[in-house]
């Protein structure tokens, strides 16, 4: 996975507020503003500002107007003191400190504090970061000096892309759709992952930063990508799954955090055609059981997108146990729903937004059959364990009940634009992380 550095966001989940993960004390999502704690040593740096009531003896003050609240350059004072012991001590303190900070330091022997505080002021203002999957077709390094030498297709396509945005040479787009020659200076665009090196250190960085860059740094994918990404990173899921305990009451949950905004294209394409769907309970099981993950569908960015007509997008946000109502904010989680996510009692949840059409045999006049496509409505369908599955559950494809209304104790009433099928998934059939 890799990351294009857009000036600008390329989708937007606007339609609705992101929900974050539920967590174990049930379904109240309110953030609340923590004030940060501030160490003694931050407390002893903190700026002082002068009293305003004393009056300043010009005759005495030997400080440059700067120096009590370190802003601006400060210009060296001498001051016109008689020689002395002690002083000769102070100065060589001070030189011995102006050598020191000159010198270079190596960033591990900082205090983890410290590291800590420059962590979180890289996530100081983020933003949204579009992954693109552009894998790497690497093989085994030749014995040949010339084939070392020799980029790789990738990094071919790589190279191709990067000078086509930046070059000077660079196309722009007219009014009437054709593409001509930018011959001015060309800017370079803004990464929206400027400190992303740190992830590229070594393990230990990688380790530390990670948590605080997945939890500010918004993510943005398309839908088809989102199992890809989070078995990259977070790999270690599969091990915490199995920390959990599904049958007491939870104390706590995977130390997991992260913001996504999942994109959803205008027109399925691609993987989203094929028969099976776009499986997505690898994110709905991570999403439920983490210790706080905001989630949130959302288009890429059009002119004239009007969130409250897209029921597409509203209907989606129903994984989420959640209803998007007209002011655009989401209910309280469903608790039924919330119970079969936290219990993982799903073994499969996909997404058909265009499904094959049916052929179907129509009776005509003279009794010859015509078989004649009937288009089938987008669905979205839902498989759980055999272990978990209710007793009116024996297909794949089972009658849902509506006495009393199954679908509405679970938050699946009154859909837009998906339709609903549940049923229990076969023998060893099982898509969970």
């Amino acid at each position: 996975m890799t990351a294009e550095s857009n000036s600008d966001t390329v989708m937007t989940s606007e339609s609705v507020v992101v929900p974050p993960s539920p967590g174990p004390n049930g379904s109240s999502f309110t953030a609340t503003a923590q004030t940060p704690h501030r160490s003694p040593l931050q407390q002893n740096l903190a700026i002082r500002s002068e009293s305003p009531t004393k009056t300043k003896d010009k005759t005495k003050d030997n400080t440059a107007p700067n120096d009590r609240t370190g802003a601006g350059i400060k210009k060296k004072t001498f001051l016109h003191l008689p020689s002395s012991k002690p002083v000769t001590k102070l100065t060589d303190a001070l030189n011995r400190f102006d050598s020191c900070a000159k010198q270079p330091f190596r960033f591990m022997d900082l205090p983890g504090e410290v590291r800590n505080m420059i962590y979180r002021h890289t996530c100081a203002s983020p933003k949204q970061a579009l992954l693109v999957h552009r894998p790497r077709n690497a093989t085994l390094r030749s014995s040949t000096r010339m084939d070392r030498s020799r980029p790789l297709r990738s990094d071919i396509v790589d190279q191709a892309l990067n000078l086509q945005l930046n070059g000077p040479q660079a196309p722009r787009r007219t009014t009437n759709r054709h593409l001509i020659m930018n011959n001015s200076k060309s800017v370079p665009r803004e990464s929206n992952r400027p400190f992303w090196g740190l992830t590229q250190v070594c393990h230990q960085i990688r380790q530390e930063y990670c948590p605080v860059y997945l939890a500010k740094q918004e993510i943005g994918m398309d839908l088809t990508e989102v199992v890809q990404y989070l078995t990259t990173f977070y790999f270690n899921a599969a091990s915490e799954f199995s920390k959990l305990d599904m049958l007491t009451a939870r104390k706590a949950d995977m130390p997991f955090n992260g913001n996504l905004t999942i994109a959803v294209g205008d027109i399925p394409r691609g993987n989203e055609t094929r028969p099976d769907g776009i499986e997505v309970i690898p994110l709905l099981d991570l999403w439920a059981n983490s210790f706080k993950i905001e989630a949130g569908f959302g288009r890429y960015m059009k002119v004239n997108y009007a969130p409250h007509t897209d029921g597409e997008a509203k209907d989606l946000y129903r994984l989420f146990g959640r209803r998007v109502m007209r002011n655009r904010q989401c209910t309280a989680m469903n608790n039924i729903w919330r119970i079969l996510l936290r219990t993982r009692s799903l073994a499969s949840v996909t997404l058909h937004r265009k499904p094959e059409t049916k052929v179907v045999d129509v009776a005509e006049v003279t009794a010859v059959q015509t078989p004649v496509e009937v288009p089938v409505r987008p669905y979205i369908h839902i498989l759980f364990r055999p272990d978990c599955a209710e007793p009116w559950m024996t297909s794949t494809d089972s009658v849902i009940p509506t006495n009393p209304d199954w679908l509405a104790d679970r938050g699946f009433d009154r859909m837009e634009y998906f339709e609903i099928k549940v049923g229990v998934a076969p023998s060893g059939f099982d898509r969970r992380i």
